[in-house]
């Protein structure tokens, strides 16, 4: 059976599943979710009032167009939740065909495809109650066209990922540092012109207080309550749950504040820049689109883990990049984000209100999701950094004693033998490039 044809199977397996699952079952539970927000928010654009300058808006811009047409065949609730999640189901079959188009094509990109066909049970009824299928497929789409050498679309599509949910930003700042360590400085500089204007030309309409407030919104929250600060500070003890209706709070969601709060959230707020800081310059070092996607991977999984909000959609960002990793032969990384989308959805939104009520065994479930996903982003990175060094060592041991004196990273010559055992595994890394 021809690829093309393997992967239009796939994508109405993820279809087919995707209705059955979210809607039917044990994984179908919507027990909390954001629907009721996005109703609200879509009676008020088909209203013809504006994000920001008419009511305050959490998100960025074009987060109001899915929400804006989720209102199109009626503003009732059970139009908007059914229309909303037809576009999502859309969203999800777009970027598994990205996802598998990035992955290579042939066998690797077949793998990736049907994959992610198991994403519905994975991932839950949340793939069409938040609107997180958009952003990632766009951002996908990005990282497609950087792997196909076509700069400028790329990063049109990472702003418009950033001014749809922030994370694409995160991704548009590794490939600049690719870019920049592949030597291409004013290819770069160009990519980075164009980032910026897309996002300037979405949100300047929207300029002022409101704008600025929505910012502050998610600057102000306190450590959520499934992050891994949080799962730290329920281990301290002292912290109180915001968001209940003996704490009640502007956040729409729940967090712990008071006892060693700020502190924690500090700490992790300084582990995270150094995280992503070090991811950025790992992405220079080499210069395959495997690296640089694999190192986006790692940016996303240090946001999720070390940032203080961990909402439970966000498994919907990490689950290409599994598919991906798994199809690239970084199985045991796919395997530990794997087990944590799983535990996530043992938690959420079933026993949500549990974690609230601070129930030994689910604060347990989501220390050990945190725990998997922090396990997998050392993994990633170990192994990046060790990719780096072979693919330093190759190039020094097959340009022999005529190594040229320019270079900035000089590294020691190997014995013969090891020579060899260099050579052999950096072949075996291009191969997979």
């Amino acid at each position: 059976m021809s690829e093309r044809r393997l992967l239009a199977l796939a994508a109405a397996a993820l279809l087919a599943i995707f209705a059955v699952a979210t809607t039917t079952g044990p994984f179908s539970d919507v027990t909390v979710n954001d629907l009721y927000v996005y109703e609200q928010y879509a009676r008020l654009l088909h209203d013809g009032q504006l994000p920001y300058l008419d009511f305050g808006f959490e998100y960025p811009p074009l987060a109001a167009l899915p929400l804006w047409l989720a209102g199109i065949f009626g503003r009732d609730p059970a139009s908007i939740e059914w229309t909303f999640a037809v576009l999502m189901a859309l969203c999800l079959v777009a970027g598994q065909q990205v996802a598998a188009r990035l992955a290579g094509g042939g066998r690797a990109g077949v793998t990736v495809a049907w994959l992610l066909v198991l994403s519905p049970v994975l991932i839950g009824a949340s793939l069409r109650t938040h609107f997180d299928p958009l952003p990632i497929a766009i951002a996908l789409g990005g990282l497609l066209m950087l792997a196909r050498e076509r700069h400028d679309l790329a990063f049109l599509l990472l702003g418009v990922g950033t001014m749809t949910k922030l994370f694409p930003g995160l991704l548009a700042v590794v490939a600049l540092a690719w870019l920049a360590g592949r030597g291409q400085w004013r290819e770069a500089v160009r990519a980075g012109a164009i980032f910026t204007a897309i996002v300037l030309a979405i949100s300047l309409p929207f300029a002022g207080a409101g704008y600025v407030d929505s910012f502050r919104f998610h600057l102000d929250r306190p450590v959520q309550i499934e992050s891994t600060a949080a799962t730290v500070l329920f281990a301290l003890g002292g912290s109180d749950v915001t968001g209940t209706n003996l704490r009640p709070d502007r956040f729409k969601s729940n967090g712990l504040d008071g006892g060693h709060a700020d502190t924690v959230e500090a700490v992790f707020a300084v582990l995270l820049v150094l995280a992503l800081a070090a991811i950025v310059l790992l992405a220079a070092r080499r210069r395959t689109a495997r690296h640089m996607v694999l190192c986006g991977f790692a940016a996303l999984l240090a946001f999720v883990t070390l940032g203080k909000v961990f909402s439970p959609q966000y498994v919907i960002w990490l689950a290409p990049f599994a598919a991906l990793a798994w199809a690239w032969g970084q199985r045991a990384v796919a395997t530990l984000v794997t087990a944590g989308i799983v535990l996530t959805h043992v938690e959420f939104p079933s026993r949500y209100f549990d974690l609230i009520n601070a129930q030994t065994d689910v604060v347990l479930i989501v220390a050990a999701r945190n725990a998997l996903l922090l396990a997998a982003l050392g993994l990633l990175v170990s192994r990046l950094w060790v990719s780096r060094w072979e693919s330093s060592a190759c190039a020094q041991a097959s340009s022999g004693d005529d190594a040229s004196d320019e270079s900035s990273v000089p590294v020691a010559q190997p014995r013969p033998a090891v020579r060899e055992r260099v050579r052999r595994r950096a072949r075996r890394a291009h191969d997979h490039d």
